[in-house]
């Protein structure tokens, strides 16, 4: 791409503005086919912008991947302080809603998360590509892991390994997204339903331990 565009001064707004509406773009553009028949000129027309601006925003095709997983990241971390202050800073109400809002996000750009979460496992092993992937992933992750280590130090949210319990959260929402095909029949609501009780189930029920099983009896209401 020519270096002038590559290097144009661009208001703050703006860029915001044109990255949303690529961002967007890129959702509807991959509700309909796969990343690699998806081009990039494709992606700007859908975006409403010519075909070489587009570069002003990104360095090339695969950023498209990156800025989705910036923009729904964005999405849950701008919905936090309003999510805290709902349930009063309860650690337990608060993990539910933010797991909640992680299935909404997921929900909102399904196809497009579900291509993403595919493709992304390639693109982070390229170094250019590295700093801004573990980013992304240390503010969604950090998102998670507060409220769980508030709660445990609360002594109402019961787990051993904080990044296994982060990670096995992330896929449970992502399901939605990832297991698709074998979802089409179910609505989002009722998929909702039950991660939920697993995780009140296994997360907030004080672990027996001479057996290792959660003990029911001590469930708070």
């Amino acid at each position: 791409m020519p270096e002038a565009l590559r290097t144009q001064p661009q208001d703050d707004a703006l860029v915001k503005t044109r990255r949303r509406q690529i961002f967007l773009a890129a959702c509807r553009v991959l509700a309909r086919k796969s990343f690699h028949e998806a081009s990039v000129k494709e992606l700007a027309l859908e975006a409403g912008l010519a075909a070489g601006s587009i570069y002003v925003y990104l360095q090339g095709k695969e950023d498209i991947l990156i800025l989705i997983a910036e923009s729904m990241v964005a999405e849950l971390v701008e919905a936090l302080p309003a999510i805290r202050e709902r349930t009063d800073g309860e650690p337990r109400r608060e993990l539910l809603e933010i797991m909640r809002t992680i299935l909404d996000v997921i929900g909102r750009y399904r196809e497009a998360f579900a291509v993403m979460n595919h493709e992304v496992r390639y693109l982070a092993r390229r170094p250019e590509h590295r700093r801004a992937l573990g980013k992304i992933t240390d503010e969604y992750h950090g998102a998670v892991a507060d409220v769980l280590e508030r709660g445990r130090t609360a002594g109402t949210i019961h787990f051993e390994d904080l990044r296994s319990v982060v990670h096995a959260i992330h896929m449970l929402c992502a399901g939605w997204a990832t297991g698709a095909n074998a979802l089409k029949h179910i609505d989002k609501d009722a998929y909702w339903r039950e991660i939920a009780a697993m995780i009140e189930g296994r997360f907030f029920e004080p672990m027996n331990q001479s057996n290792g099983l959660a003990t029911p009896s001590t469930r708070e209401n």
